[in-house]
């Protein structure tokens, strides 16, 4: 072990002795984050968060295969590795010296990138420190694995570079690292499953911006651990000294079992897994939010529809308010409403509309909603939408108006809703058309809760006309 430790360090010597070394190291992959950050997520908050995972995983695969895997074929053809032979140390002590290396050189770099993140951009840290860690760990060891493996297969330094570059663009573009998932075309979708880095990828923007625990995704942690471990085993046992050392055309074949562990859960998620509708969800988040980049509407005066605060209405409420399910998953999805308190500030009482979303067999969605049929005022020439305010959980809800003539439209608005009561106005053109619709017609004020399977929870308070 302490030979180990003794060849790293000698190695992060010899990295920041070097110019070129220090700038790939520290300062690419902050000229990553500005590009991403500055130019793709627009200097937004909640994109940059989504983002933040795929500039880390590209940090991750340039230190692995560009780092790590071409400095050991460069050392093995200067002949560096020869002076090593002698030593009481063996294969398995240099590669866990590179790998112990690579993985010390990152720790710094996400220190940066953190710290430039949050003090540039502003970038809400959503995700716990230990649980970025390991997730950093995880990804740098199965990587290291990718990585050492094509240096222990490729005999010389060009045909190291073809192979990186196959592996290295193969994950750049198809991986979610670059060109967000959700927005390719489904076979590219369903191929992206069969790829290393879209696991890490996903992973960090499913903790980041929706809040999931790191053992929401201890498959995708499984596979990229046992892909690593089989990568380093390659390593050792294919290890070489010398440059005239070659490797047999058997021992490359064999090594292509380090693939078979994201084979399988390829053919897996693409079976039975939700990766699709998660990846949705997940991007949605950052595109639909009513409050990105725009701040939230003040309260006005209108005519209040419903405050909750009357107690001795609330089984009336109940008997008002009707819950549906999606009638394609009966029995799996459903919902309730209940009274609470306290309510938003200044109230006693807000209304919360909870349950479980679950798909219908062969679909990857589903939805719970809840109807709230009221009669429009005499005033409703003079009126321009809903306004209310809500509080729930990070995931995509739907407000919608239903007139009581179907040929005018339905005016929706698709949100995500924070932990804090915020104000949200749903504009509706219909009241004011001459003759489109009469006051005391009966109108049906809709909130339903969609997307993949999983719990959901809306708060609701002060619905008002405006």
């Amino acid at each position: 072990m302490m030979p180990s430790i003794r060849i790293a360090l000698m190695s992060i010597r010899l990295v920041m002795r070097t110019k070129a070394a220090l700038f790939f190291t520290f300062l690419f992959p902050l000229i990553f984050l500005f590009v991403y950050g500055g130019i793709f997520a627009r200097g937004k908050p909640e994109a940059v968060s989504y983002l933040f995972g795929p500039v880390v995983t590209l940090n991750i695969m340039g230190s692995s295969f560009w780092g790590l895997g071409l400095q050991s074929v460069m050392q093995r053809e200067r002949g560096s590795l020869r002076r090593y032979r002698l030593a009481p140390i063996g294969p398995g002590s240099m590669v866990f010296s590179s790998l112990l290396a690579n993985y010390l050189l990152q720790l710094p770099t996400l220190v940066m990138l953190v710290t430039c993140a949050m003090v540039f951009f502003h970038m809400p840290l959503k995700i716990n420190p230990l649980t970025l860690l390991v997730l950093v760990t995880i990804g740098t060891f199965a990587f290291a694995g990718f990585g050492l493996t094509i240096a222990s297969v490729a005999n010389t330094m060009q045909e190291a570079q073809v192979y990186n570059n196959v592996a290295w663009f193969t994950l750049l573009f198809l991986s979610g690292v670059t060109v967000p998932l959700p927005i390719l075309p489904d076979w590219i979708q369903r191929v992206a499953a069969f790829l290393p880095a879209t696991y890490l990828v996903t992973s960090f923007q499913a903790i980041m911006i929706k809040g999931q625990s790191i053992f929401d995704h201890k498959a995708e942690m499984l596979v990229l651990l046992v892909s690593g471990t089989f990568g380093m085993l390659f390593a050792w046992k294919l290890f070489r000294w010398e440059k005239e050392e070659r490797i047999s055309t058997r021992a490359k074949l064999l090594s292509l079992a380090f693939v078979v562990p994201f084979l399988a859960m390829g053919m897996w998620m693409n079976a039975y897994g939700n990766l699709a509708a998660g990846w949705k969800e997940t991007y949605a988040l950052i595109n639909s939010s009513p409050n990105s980049g725009e701040a939230h509407p003040s309260a006005v005066d209108g005519i209040l529809l419903e405050d909750f605060e009357n107690a001795e209405e609330s089984e009336q409420l109940m008997k008002t308010w009707h819950v549906a399910a999606d009638p394609g998953a009966p029995g799996r999805s459903m919902g309730e409403v209940e009274v609470i308190s306290p309510g938003a500030a200044g109230t006693g009482n807000a209304l919360r509309f909870k349950g479980r979303v679950d798909a219908a067999t062969g679909f990857d969605r589903g939805f719970v909603a809840a109807r709230y049929p009221f009669t429009l005022p005499p005033e409703i020439q003079s009126l321009r939408g809903i306004q209310l305010e809500v509080r729930g959980g990070s995931r995509l809800f739907q407000v919608r108006i239903s007139p009581p003539d179907r040929t005018l439209p339905s005016p929706t608005l698709t949100f995500i809703p924070d932990s804090d009561w915020q104000i949200i106005r749903l504009p509706a053109a219909w009241p004011t058309a001459p003759n489109s619709i009469h006051s005391k017609s009966t109108v049906v004020l809709e909130f339903r809760a969609g997307g993949p399977p999983g719990d959901f929870e809306l708060d609701l308070d002060e619905i008002r006309l405006y």
